[in-house]
């Protein structure tokens, strides 16, 4: 299926793009099936968000089912998603509620969301700050949660690399979950990689939605096409997150 998406261009400003995704649902469902399961170890998780909405899209499931058993999140916010639309007044304000609410569905408070404001689309200029920043969040023992380095949109792979050099840095164990790849990639292409899936309970699969449906600004637009039409959301409303594990993460 064909989807209007705005996405960031070198330098300022946006075109926009219309995506084929490579691969349809069926045949990521298919790939992913014979994958090996996953249960994530009970300790303090931190989530790296690039923008307002990639921890639910990403790992909502994974942190609503760490919250239920008392583990706690913290949510690094790196940007607040103030580019997402040209057009839009008051954007950053917008998302960073968005965000605050649905994260509340999973479990986590605001208190718990450390917000780094930088500019949206441009993090690869701040991967050495961010980097700094995230490594006093992260220890021995900490469950670290950011997207894949390979993940094709520009934000998301600084904070992959970022998140990388804080987990090698502190002893850190890290995953990595992804979004963009399940559109622009094929199963093919990731079949080397360490994937496997963390089956998220069916009660708490309606908190992820509840949480998703929080992102109203990149759900629907008034004018215009929005950042997530339902085509891109399959992903994000599977029984199950798949998520790059190394072996110290098991």
């Amino acid at each position: 299926m064909n989807c209007i998406q705005q996405l960031p261009k070198v330098g300022a400003g946006y075109f926009i793009l219309t995506i084929s995704s490579l691969s349809t649902e069926y045949e990521w469902l298919s790939a992913l099936k014979e994958i090996p399961r996953w249960l994530p170890p009970l300790w303090p998780t931190v989530v790296v968000a690039p923008h307002p909405d990639d921890e639910t899209l990403g790992a909502g499931g994974l942190i609503a089912t760490q919250r239920r058993q008392g583990v706690p999140v913290t949510i690094i916010a790196v940007t607040d998603g103030e580019a997402a639309y040209l057009d839009a007044v008051g954007l950053a304000e917008t998302r960073r509620a968005e965000q605050e609410a649905a994260v509340r569905d999973l479990g986590v408070q605001a208190s718990d969301i450390v917000r780094l404001g930088l500019p949206d689309s441009k993090v690869a200029k701040f991967e050495e700050k961010l980097t700094e920043d995230v490594r006093p969040f992260v220890r021995p023992g900490t469950l670290l949660v950011a997207p894949w380095a390979g993940d094709p949109h520009p934000d998301h792979e600084a904070c992959g690399r970022a998140a990388m050099r804080a987990a090698r840095a502190t002893g850190a164990s890290i995953v990595f979950y992804l979004f963009w790849a399940w559109h622009l990639n094929t199963p093919d292409s990731l079949s080397s990689l360490p994937l496997r899936k963390f089956r998220v309970p069916y009660e708490l699969q309606a908190r992820r939605a509840a949480a998703l449906a929080c992102h109203r600004s990149q759900l629907a637009r008034d004018n215009g096409e929005p950042i997530l039409p339902e085509c891109f959301l399959a992903p994000a409303r599977r029984p199950f997150e798949t998520y790059i594990v190394s072996e110290s993460s098991n």
